[in-house]
C-alpha cells in the first residue's frame, strides 16, 4: 500500500513539473469623468491645457503593476493603468485654488510656473 501511494505522488510530481505553469495576464484601463471646470477667459484655459499638455519630469505614476509567481506552477500578472481624466482631474485640484469651481489667468499662470519648476 505505502509502494502505491509513493508512486502515486511521485506521478503527480512528475505531472506538475513537466505539465508547465499557468499564466494569466490581465491590463486593466481605469478611467474617471472629467471634473467640471470653467474658466474665466480663453487666456486662462489657454495657459493651464498648455501647462497640463507638458508632462512634468518626474511625472505622476498611470500604472500599477502585480505579479505573483508560485514558481513552475503559477504565475499571474496584472497591470491597472489610469485614464488621461484621472490626470486631468488632479490637474483641475492643483489649478483651482480657491476651489470655486472657475480657473482664473492668474490661477493658470500660477499652475503653469509650478510644472515648469518640476
Amino acid at each position: 500500500m505505502r509502494l502505491i501511494n509513493e508512486r502515486t505522488l511521485v506521478a503527480l510530481g512528475s505531472v506538475l513539473l513537466l505539465s508547465g505553469c499557468i499564466t494569466h495576464e490581465e491590463t486593466v484601463y481605469r478611467d474617471v469623468d472629467r471634473n467640471k471646470i470653467e474658466f474665466a477667459s480663453d487666456t486662462a484655459a489657454r495657459i493651464f491645457y498648455e501647462a497640463l499638455s507638458k508632462p512634468p519630469p518626474g511625472g505622476t505614476p498611470t500604472e500599477s503593476k502585480t505579479e505573483v509567481d508560485v514558481p513552475v506552477v503559477f504565475h499571474h500578472k496584472r497591470k491597472v493603468v489610469a485614464g488621461p481624466n484621472v490626470r486631468f482631474n488632479e490637474a483641475v485640484v492643483e489649478c483651482d485654488t480657491d476651489r470655486d469651481g472657475k480657473i482664473t489667468e492668474f490661477e493658470a499662470k500660477i499652475f503653469a510656473e509650478r510644472r515648469e519648476k518640476q
